[in-house]
């Protein structure tokens, strides 16, 4: 498994889909047969000037030359055997008239993919339906229910010609380190919370946290602790009434000292967690099981188990317009906006023309408006470190806001022969409270492998 390419696409996803597109579903729903059925593409409409697009088994049908012009695809059909052929950016789908399957070819690896409707022909016309095949040929694929529109995307041509061969390298170099082995994981967090004015607290709180634990390329065993001290601070806060204070002391003595852990099976689905009697409000430390793959859709952002797996080999570029391809597309006025910007924001601090290089350095920075410089450290023919920095100040883009706030982040990952270490530090300000935070992890290859499955004896109680 290539965990930093997982990871990396994961975390890419979520802060992409939390920050510009919220909740939304990422396929068309079913719906009952009306008239009006629009269809856009990367923003703008498509204009159907002979036969309109049709809604059959809640699916949305075009004639398929439309489409394949609009998507730049090369078609063909075979009248004797029914079968039509859509070639575009090096895959082809085939479709046979009246069958609920399809062959993707690519690269070339050939699937069969089971639909849930079927061509057909009218008026001498063949109609396709428009969200399998956009989907098919690696577009980006929605749809509006309020404004009844098919939402497409065509992602590879907003990732442009950008290439990433320098974050390959770097990825490529952090897999040797780790890859066929189990890694022994060490980290620290520590954490403060200070009140400049002194009136809410008198003294700083603290946290002190560890993680400890082995991980493979599929499972992971962790075991973590936290430590928070002068608590006693937030008990003047909540109040003075006796049994309110009895109530907050016990919680706080209970909060002061908490241990934990998490074994994680990727083959299985499977995740137990035992946690600490404050968060269950049980009378003891309790393990709970949760069933990944009921959640994988909302873990991943929208891709699947089998579409990370499949990406095992990919490279950054990849990887990057899978993540794009995911997001939910359910607003035909601003979901090209958004996908288009988070399109934007990968090209413009990830790809090879975004770096500048010094020597054996190469550093990339964001626009004014996403103050993220990252810098990528080069020995022989190696990336073999990269540190991502975040230095935003509210004050300088809106002067208006109160409390001005003030985050500054970096993150630094280096890789080598014998360790890869990813250290955090992270703070925010506004004008009462600062929050400082420090994260140091470091991995090493052991002999040991983890455990994944319940201690024995022990009974989960299922999670919903």
């Amino acid at each position: 498994m290539k965990a930093w390419k997982r990871l990396s696409a994961v975390v890419l996803a979520v802060f992409a889909v939390a920050a510009l597109t919220g909740t939304a579903l990422a396929a068309e729903p079913l719906i009952a047969a009306a008239p009006a059925i629009n269809v856009q593409m990367n923003g703008e409409p498509l204009a159907f000037s002979d036969a309109a697009p049709e809604a059959v088994d809640g699916r949305t049908f075009v004639p398929l030359y439309a489409v394949t012009e609009a998507l730049g695809a090369e078609v063909g059909y075979d009248g004797a055997a029914s079968t039509i052929t859509i070639q575009r950016n090096g895959a082809s789908l085939s479709m046979v008239l009246g069958a609920d399957t399809a062959s993707v070819t690519e690269d070339g690896q050939v699937r069969t993919i089971q639909m849930d409707v079927i061509p057909y022909a009218k008026n001498n016309r063949t109609y396709v339906p428009i969200a399998f095949v956009a989907d098919a040929l690696g577009c980006g694929v929605g749809w509006d229910q309020s404004s009844r529109t098919v939402i497409i995307v065509d992602v590879d041509a907003l990732m442009g010609d950008a290439s990433f061969d320098l974050m390959d390298n770097f990825a490529a170099y952090c897999e040797k380190q780790s890859k066929d082995k189990n890694m022994s994981v060490a980290g620290t967090l520590d954490m403060s919370i200070k009140d400049k004015s002194g009136q809410t607290l008198t003294k700083p709180l603290t946290a002190k946290g560890s993680v400890n634990g082995v991980t493979s390329g599929t499972k992971a065993q962790l075991a973590w602790e936290l430590k928070l001290s002068d608590l006693s601070e937030l008990a003047g806060v909540a109040g003075t009434a006796p049994l309110e204070q009895a109530m907050i002391q016990q919680m706080l003595s209970v909060l002061s000292d908490m241990k934990g852990e998490v074994r994680i099976d990727m083959e299985s689905m499977e995740c137990y967690l035992s946690l600490p009697m404050a968060f269950t409000g049980k009378e003891e430390d309790t393990w709970y099981s949760l069933d990944l793959g009921a959640y994988e859709a909302q873990l991943l952002s929208g891709m699947s188990m089998a579409q990370l797996n499949q990406l095992e080999e990919a490279g950054i570029r990849e990887i990057l317009t899978t993540v794009i391809q995911s997001m939910p597309l359910t607003d035909s006025e601003y979901s090209y906006t958004a996908v288009a910007e988070v399109a934007s924001i990968y090209v413009d601090l990830l790809s090879d023309q975004a770096f500048t290089q010094t020597g054996n350095t190469y550093v990339a920075q964001g626009a004014p408006d996403m103050p993220i410089t990252i810098t990528l450290a080069k020995q022989g023919g190696d990336i073999v470190s990269a540190d991502i920095t975040v230095d935003f100040d509210s004050s300088k883009f809106d002067a208006s806001l109160q409390p001005t706030e003030k985050i500054s982040m970096k993150l630094t990952e280096h890789a080598a022969p014998d360790k890869v270490a990813v250290k955090m530090d992270m703070s925010v300000e506004d004008e009462e409270i600062t929050v400082e935070l420090a994260l140091d992890v470091s991995c090493v290859p052991t002999s040991k492998a983890p455990v994944a499955t319940l201690p024995a004896g022990v009974q989960a109680v299922p999670m919903n």
